[in-house]
């Protein structure tokens, strides 16, 4: 005659142990890398487990906004592009009501950045010519997956003068509506 013993908590004890599986091993950005070269004159490697959307410009002021997904990943890392009045970084910073000293100096390329953090995101501004970049970074959730991303892109970054077919078909769109005489 066999006994056979019934755990009635065994079912429940199976979700809990696959959470913690879950929470053991989160995603990591990929190492496989794609590389993503814009028109007007930049370029950076990203993982290819993201999706890189275009997002559509807000305004005549901005030359682009650019946004890296992953699924099942909460956030999304965002760089725009957009003309600016700033005379400096610093004016930057303390628009985002951030004290200066509290700013880490890095570099986009080759150019000057600031890194400063908020409550919810790390943002890292770079300003040349009267063009500003931004790149948003949330710290809220998945912060450890968004900083790797983060700072591969910064690592990557580079800044190219745009190609002659680039500067040919820029120059059809500005002088659409005119004609040369000869």
């Amino acid at each position: 005659m066999g006994i056979i013993i019934l755990n009635p908590f065994k079912q429940k004890s199976l979700p809990s142990a696959l959470t913690l599986t879950e929470q053991a091993s989160p995603l990591t950005p990929s190492t496989t890398l794609k590389t993503y070269s814009d028109p007007s004159g930049f370029s950076f490697s990203y993982s290819d487990n993201l999706s890189l959307l275009n997002n559509d410009l807000k305004d005549s002021n901005s030359y682009a906004e650019l946004q890296l997904t992953a699924k099942g990943v909460n956030g999304s890392l965002i760089l725009k592009i957009t003309d600016s009045k700033l005379a400096s970084l610093d004016e930057w910073a303390k628009l985002n009501k951030t004290d200066t000293d509290t700013a880490k100096e890095v570099k986009l390329g080759n150019l000057k950045a600031l890194e400063i953090t908020t409550k919810d995101k790390l943002l890292l501004g770079s300003l040349d010519q009267g063009i500003l970049f931004i790149i948003e970074v949330p710290t809220e959730k998945n912060k450890d997956f968004w900083m790797e991303v983060y700072n591969k892109l910064l690592t990557d970054f580079s800044f190219a003068p745009p190609t002659q077919a680039d500067v040919s078909s820029s120059n059809e769109v500005t002088f659409d509506g005119e004609e040369s005489v000869e």
